[in-house]
């Protein structure tokens, strides 16, 4: 019996053992699909994306892909149906949608625009490596990168840069590979680190949420923009976990910005040798403020570090 039951247990084993490995060849395969779409070779990526499919028929990127690889006539009512059984979770629809819809773009497009594209387009450009679990580049109408990155198992993978004046860093994302977290570092205009902040979700998203937040340099608010030294080691002004008492042992330089409710209107202090100190500033221009002024509801914007008022 225990013989018996030792052979069965192997069984299992070499039967999940190869279903494992089919996956991950689908997988490989459909990611060489990808690259063959995106190289033009509808032909090729066809094949490919078929192959995906017969290894795994849960491979929902790869039908994805075999959709969009035939040409309208081969298409039938099976095909079409895909849409409606694409899982709920995930972003598989949205894939469909961009892919259908480009592929109706492509048809106007002259190749020298889709050149460009492939070149300059950042949203394209994004969207070919995450399906390609590969790296990208960004580059400007100068010819120079202005922002890379990658994608690992169809997730942002490693630090993404973006760059600004002269060719400097402007901020960097990092993406951690075992959490959520991301680190995003914002830099001066001569590439040093200004600060850095830590995140959870995708950075510039509804999703994401600041957890922290480091301070070297500090931009002054307002008109005309200014770095500050801070700290060598960083002052951290934000914590979730561990709220910041601001007090004595505050550093030289940095910024505290307070609202006033009696002017609806953003007042700043400077903190030198652990006190504060009232630091004048200009909102930028056409910055707007509503609030009552005995008894009377006025409104102003600034211009030129003045408040205008608006006539209504």
């Amino acid at each position: 019996m225990k013989f018996r039951l030792t052979i069965l247990l192997l069984i299992l084993i070499q039967i999940s053992y190869g279903q494992n490995q089919d996956l991950e060849k689908s997988h490989l395969i459909e990611i060489e699909g990808w690259k063959s779409y995106f190289d033009g070779d509808r032909t090729d990526a066809k094949s490919k994306f078929t192959k995906a499919v017969e290894l795994d028929s849960t491979n929902y990127l790869a039908k994805i892909g075999l959709f969009n690889s035939k040409n309208e006539s081969e298409l039938n009512e099976a095909d079409f149906g895909l849409i409606q059984r694409l899982p709920k979770k995930g972003n598989y629809n949205d894939i469909m949608l961009k892919l259908m819809m480009s592929n109706q773009v492509d048809k106007e497009l002259p190749d020298s625009i889709k050149v460009m594209r492939n070149k300059y387009d950042e949203s394209h450009i994004k969207f070919k490596a995450s399906l390609t679990d590969s790296e990208f580049k960004v580059y400007n109408e100068n010819g120079n990168v202005r922002q890379t990155g990658a994608f690992k198992n169809r997730k942002p993978f490693g630090t993404w840069k973006k760059f600004g004046f002269q060719n400097k860093p402007h901020h960097s994302f990092t993406f951690s590979e075992e959490t959520d977290t991301v680190v995003i570092k914002y830099y001066k205009p001569d590439g040093v680190l200004a600060r850095k902040e830590l995140t959870t979700g995708m950075p510039f998203t509804n999703e994401s949420k600041k957890l922290k937040e480091i301070i070297y340099w500090q931009e002054t608010p307002g008109k005309n923009i200014d770095y500050l030294f801070v700290s060598e080691s960083g002052f951290t002004i934000f914590d979730s976990e561990n709220q910041i008492v601001f007090d004595e042992s505050t550093p030289d330089n940095l910024i505290q910005m307070k609202f006033n409710p009696e002017t609806y209107s953003q007042e700043a202090v400077i903190w030198k040798d652990g006190k504060t100190v009232p630091f004048e500033f200009c909102p930028y221009d056409g910055t707007t403020v509503t609030y009552m002024e005995n008894g009377v509801k006025k409104s102003y914007r600034w211009e030129d570090c003045k408040k205008a008022p608006i006539n209504k």
